[in-house]
């Protein structure tokens, strides 16, 4: 079969699949119809739910006004505040009765306190029905910062939610209102106290809630992100902010609080479902919020299973089409394995390999021009690697041609001196020195030598220079028994050594100190570490050495650290790596090349 005909046979496969996706597609666009219907019966009951809760407050925010409007209680608050001794306790037993009057008409007040200006209280509680022991009130309530705020302000003051511990009377949570008490007639004198309402948050939750739903749950907080009615347990005190903020929260911020309201829910684990729907409804301009989280997973429970039911369907069809395609495909795939198969072989450098051409299909046609490509390919390498290899050979022999006009000049220029102000015998044995240096420099410059004959040669080099220099620095040389016998191409280590001597020490006011350290590694290789605490090497220069690419830079026209890198690439290549590390005092030098041993006569 032609190659055109297997692909209308794949495309007619491909149509099948995009049908059981429109059925997909269908099934997801009930999905969304459905969570948006669900989601406005959401909001539809929030906003009954604030309703309720609204009216709960006005209820509260009633019984503050019929209180701060009544003269008995501003003028009892006067006759408590001057400690008018015959009058001070009966006025006491009034506000009393009549604080107990306003607590049996709403049944979500468990007390009710009023505190005068100076600290002096007044209350009556639900729970322990009384008026001299309270759950709701703590003592010295003049001394709360909510009393303190409300003494400041016009409009009530709303706390957190708060809970309670007592062994007899058991576990409550509260969340309190306080206002001012204000003399109308003489209202530029201030307030003669404040007016404390503490309300259940059990009674109160039933304003918007039923109760705990697995699926579903609904609290509120203030403007400020206090937790003020919350169905579960534990969260008396808290903030979705971690902290209360020091600004409210503006209506306009709705997307932020809800991002703030999904991390406290995660963080304190408030809802038992993961990722809910977060629904948020403001009461009274922002000073409160209704919060709804919702798990709509368990309302598409039924959608599931009619999305499972096309996906089965859809999967049958898939089935059928894979079978198809797979049939068809067969006779593609085995073309193609067997070009792949032949272009891995000639990746892998067997450019011997062939594709067995049969039959006159496109296929056939490809496979007879890789047959030929390779054929070039394996004419153009050969060529390739003779020039390669010739320039090879040329680079390195230049490279390594430059180093004997340099180390000869700087040691010739050691000797004169020496001979000329010092005249001691220590110039003959410097001359033995350096004619054995010179006869292993001169001697076949390209020669791999054992790494002990190399630190011989390294040796004498030293000695020189700290004759040179007046044994001004010291060197120590650890190598690894092991490492003595392996292969090292000549005159690799000798310029890094005298890096350091010449640029490293140079203008050091302490005696400069070389450390040479050799070892085998677990991967078989040579570790080379030359370090010196001379002073240092710049950071930009640092990078170029270490960044330092021979193959596009020019030949260096002496002795150098690029012109060893460069030799060590192309002895080396790939295998072969130098780094160097530098601090404000000292360098380090990281060589790394393959370890070989063979014996060498």
């Amino acid at each position: 079969m032609e190659l055109a005909k297997k692909i209308m046979a794949l495309l007619f496969g491909i149509s099948a699949l995009q049908i059981v996706l429109i059925l997909v597609i269908s099934s997801h666009l009930s999905t969304t119809i459905i969570t948006e219907q669900a989601g406005e019966l959401i909001n539809e009951n929030m906003k009954q739910n604030a309703v309720s809760i609204r009216s709960a407050l006005e209820r509260y925010d009633s019984m503050i006004q019929e209180i701060y409007t009544d003269t008995t209680y501003v003028d009892n608050m006067k006759i408590i505040n001057s400690w008018d001794g015959e009058e001070y306790y009966l006025s006491m037993h009034l506000l009393n009765s009549k604080m107990q009057d306003l607590i049996y008409r709403n049944d979500e007040i468990a007390g009710i306190a009023l505190i005068g200006k100076y600290g002096d209280e007044c209350y009556y509680d639900r729970i322990t029905k009384s008026d001299q022991e309270s759950i709701c009130f703590e003592e010295h309530m003049g001394n709360n910062m909510l009393v303190k705020q409300a003494l400041t302000k016009k409009d009530s003051v709303y706390s957190a939610l708060l809970g309670k511990e007592d062994p007899e009377y058991g576990s409550h949570s509260f969340f309190y209102i306080a206002h001012q008490l204000t003399d109308f007639n003489n209202y530029e004198k201030g307030a003669v106290g404040c007016v404390v309402i503490c309300i259940d948050e059990e009674k109160f939750r039933s304003n918007y809630s039923q109760g705990t739903e697995e699926n579903s749950l609904s609290f509120v907080i203030d403007g400020y992100g206090n937790i003020v009615s919350m169905p579960e347990a534990g969260f008396e005190g808290s903030n979705i902010y971690g902290e209360s903020p020091k600004e409210a929260i503006a209506v306009t911020q709705i997307n932020e609080l809800e991002k703030q309201i999904r991390k406290f829910v995660e963080e304190k684990k408030v809802f038992p479902r993961k990722n809910p729907d977060i629904h948020t409804l403001s009461i009274w301009n922002g000073q409160f919020y209704i919060i709804n989280l919702q798990d709509l997973n368990h309302s598409m429970t039924r959608v599931r299973y009619l999305l499972i039911m096309i996906c089965l369907v859809a999967a049958l069809v898939g089935v059928i089409g894979f079978m198809v395609i797979y049939y068809i495909s067969i006779d593609i795939d085995h073309s193609v394995k067997k070009i792949l198969y032949a272009m891995k072989e000639a990746n892998e450098g067997n450019l011997d390999s062939k594709i067995e051409v049969t039959g006159s299909d496109e296929f056939a046609k490809i496979s007879q021009n890789f047959n030929i490509m390779l054929g070039e390919i394996k004419k153009a390498n050969e060529q390739e690697r003779e020039s390669l290899l010739r320039e090879k050979n040329a680079e390195i022999r230049s490279l390594e041609a430059q180093i004997n006009p340099h180390f000869i000049y700087n040691t010739l220029d050691a000797v004169n001196w020496l001979a000329i102000e010092e005249q001691q015998f220590a110039i003959s044995k410097m001359v033995t020195k350096l004619a054995q240096i010179l006869r292993y420099t001169i001697h076949n410059s390209n020669e791999i030598v054992t790494l002990e004959t190399e630190l011989d040669y390294l040796k004498k080099y030293i000695y020189l220079q700290q004759e040179r220099f007046e044994y001004s620095f010291d060197c120590d040389i650890e190598v690894e028994e092991q490492a003595r016998k392996c292969q090292i191409h000549k005159l690799l280590l000798q310029p890094f050594v005298e890096n350091s001597i010449i640029h490293g020490f140079a203008e050091l006011d302490r005696r400069g100190e070389i450390g040479i350290r050799i070892q085998l590694t677990e991967e078989h290789k040579i570790y080379i570490e030359i370090s010196d605490n001379g002073i240092g090497m710049q950071e930009e220069e640092l990078k170029k050495l270490n960044d330092y690419d021979y193959r596009s830079a020019k030949p260096e026209t002496s002795i150098g650290i690029r012109n060893v890198i460069t030799r060590i690439k192309l002895y080396y290549g790939g295998k072969g790596k130098v780094r160097f590390l530098s601090r404000k005092e000292g360098t380090t030098v990281e060589i790394t090349i393959p370890a070989e041993r063979r014996d060498l006569r």
